[in-house]
């Protein structure tokens, strides 16, 4: 959590501040990905129920930077092996209609 937002005062670090408060600051309107959400911390989910929330994060000095401009992308595998499955049967189902007017439509030449 702490190079996500930064180091609260009198921590190692702290002067630095974090990653993701760091480049909202320096870029408003980025756009930040969060790869595979799904595996964060539940302080790193906490921070970001804030940021999606308010549109707001607050950084380690306590410094509020506004995100209202920046686009967030999330990714997640979860279910993913349902999805696929879904996918590979909606695949099939094409492939037999397409396959059936084919036929009905040659059949009537």
């Amino acid at each position: 959590v702490a190079k996500f937002i930064g180091s609260p005062p009198g921590y190692v670090g702290h002067e630095e501040g974090g990653h993701l408060t760091k480049l909202l600051k320096e870029c408003p309107n980025a756009v930040v990905l969060f790869d595979e959400v799904d595996k964060a911390h539940p302080d790193v989910l906490t921070i970001m129920l804030q940021l999606f929330d308010e549109g707001r994060l607050t950084d380690g000095k306590g410094k509020t930077i506004e995100c209202k401009d920046a686009v967030f992308i999330m990714t997640s595998n979860v279910a993913s092996d349902e999805i696929a499955q879904h996918a590979l049967r909606l695949r099939q189902e094409a492939e037999q209609v397409s396959q059936r007017k084919l036929a009905d439509n040659l059949g009537e030449e």
